[in-house]
C-alpha cells in the first residue's frame, strides 16, 4: 500500500514539475535518497532547478535545508524546490534568509498546494 501511495505521489511531482520545462529524473547512482523520491532536475532555457519531494507525514526542518544547499551547489543548479507535507517555522525562516543574501533560490511548496494547482485544469 505504501508503495502504491509513493508511485502515485511520484507521478503527482512528475505532471507538477512538466508545467515549469524539461523533467529529467535522477538516478539512484547520482545521489543521496535519505527517506524520498529521487531528485528530479527541472530546466528551461534559463534556470536549472533540483527538485526534492518528500513523502514524508513529519514536519521538514532545517537539516533537510542545509542538506538542500549543499546538494544544488554540487549539481550545479540554479536553486532548489523542496515539496513536502509539511515545514516547520525554522525552515521558512532559514529559507527567507539564504534567498535574500544568496545567488541561489530555494521554493518550498506544500504537497496539498500542489494538489490544488494540479486540480485548478
Amino acid at each position: 500500500m505504501i508503495e502504491m501511495e509513493e508511485m502515485g505521489f511520484q507521478e503527482k511531482v512528475g505532471k507538477f514539475l512538466n508545467r515549469y520545462g524539461k523533467v529529467q529524473k535522477l538516478k539512484k547512482d547520482n545521489i543521496d535518497t535519505q527517506s524520498r523520491i529521487l531528485p528530479y532536475i527541472v530546466e528551461s532555457q534559463d534556470q536549472k532547478f533540483a527538485v526534492f519531494a518528500y513523502h514524508w507525514k513529519k514536519s521538514i526542518g532545517t537539516n533537510t535545508i542545509i542538506r538542500t544547499e549543499h546538494q544544488i551547489n554540487d549539481m550545479n543548479c540554479d536553486g532548489a524546490i523542496i515539496i513536502g507535507n509539511r515545514f516547520s517555522q525554522n525552515s521558512y525562516d532559514m529559507v527567507s534568509v539564504t534567498n535574500k543574501r544568496r545567488t541561489k533560490s530555494i521554493i518550498l511548496i506544500k504537497i496539498q498546494e500542489m494538489e490544488e494547482i494540479l486540480n485548478a485544469n
